[in-house]
């Protein structure tokens, strides 16, 4: 009598699958993302906030007042009145009585047509070692034509605080008490806004607010330094 085979039960010997075949059991799985939507989100979200810093940034840094005064080709020329002799080199130390006047300020890398804002400040009062007073306001003129700094003589524009000299106070016994006076000229994008001039009080000026309320456009600066 024939005996029929029997069918193994092992796994190892069940219907082998030929290569390449697939199961059919087992649905085709699809390829997920790895960022959802969500995600992409929060990234765009950041890097928009991080041009947004950076723009502030750029922005913060150009409206800070200039470490150095005297950048070539961006200092101002002062002179005596009426023509007189020109102050010293940009930096320098003078005598105090040199500018006892108002000052002849000329400078040629204007546009004619603009109108500029200058400012004479002293960040030393009333004592370099503790000032106090900073910044002393000693001079402010706005409307100011370039046209009128290109010639250097005739200022023009509108005095907002008139002119003062310097008037560095006696140094205490054994010390010394030189004060540095500063000059900015900023062109002027729009109406300036003089809101932080106190006429009552020359003290305390917010020379910093007042550059960036003012548009940030220092083109040309000029420093001296003086004693009691």
């Amino acid at each position: 009598m024939a005996v029929e085979g029997r069918k193994s039960t092992r796994p190892e010997q069940g219907n082998k699958k030929s290569p390449g075949q697939k199961d059919p059991k087992k649905p085709a799985t699809k390829t997920k993302s790895s960022l959802t939507n969500q995600d992409k989100t929060v990234m765009s979200t950041s890097v928009f906030i991080v041009c947004i810093f950076l723009m502030f940034w750029e922005g913060l840094k150009a409206c800070q007042l200039p470490q150095d005064n005297c950048p070539p080709g961006a200092t101002l020329t002062l002179a005596s009145p009426g023509g007189g002799a020109v102050y010293s080199k940009c930096g320098d130390t003078i005598n105090k009585s040199v500018a006892k006047e108002t000052p002849q300020v000329k400078f040629q890398n204007v546009q004619p047509d603009s109108l500029y804002t200058l400012v004479m400040a002293d960040p030393d009062a009333p004592f370099k070692d503790n000032p106090t007073q900073k910044y002393w306001l000693h001079w402010m003129v706005t409307n100011i034509k370039g046209s009128n700094l290109m010639d250097g003589n005739a200022l023009g524009g509108d005095v907002v605080m008139a002119y003062i000299p310097p008037t560095p106070p006696k140094p205490e016994p054994g010390t010394t008490n030189p004060h540095r006076y500063m000059f900015y000229l900023l062109e002027q994008t729009d109406e300036p806004d003089t809101s932080l001039v106190n006429p009552e009080w020359r003290g305390k000026f917010r020379l910093d607010d007042f550059v960036i309320n003012n548009g940030c456009q220092i083109v040309a600066s000029f420093q001296y330094t003086t004693s009691f």
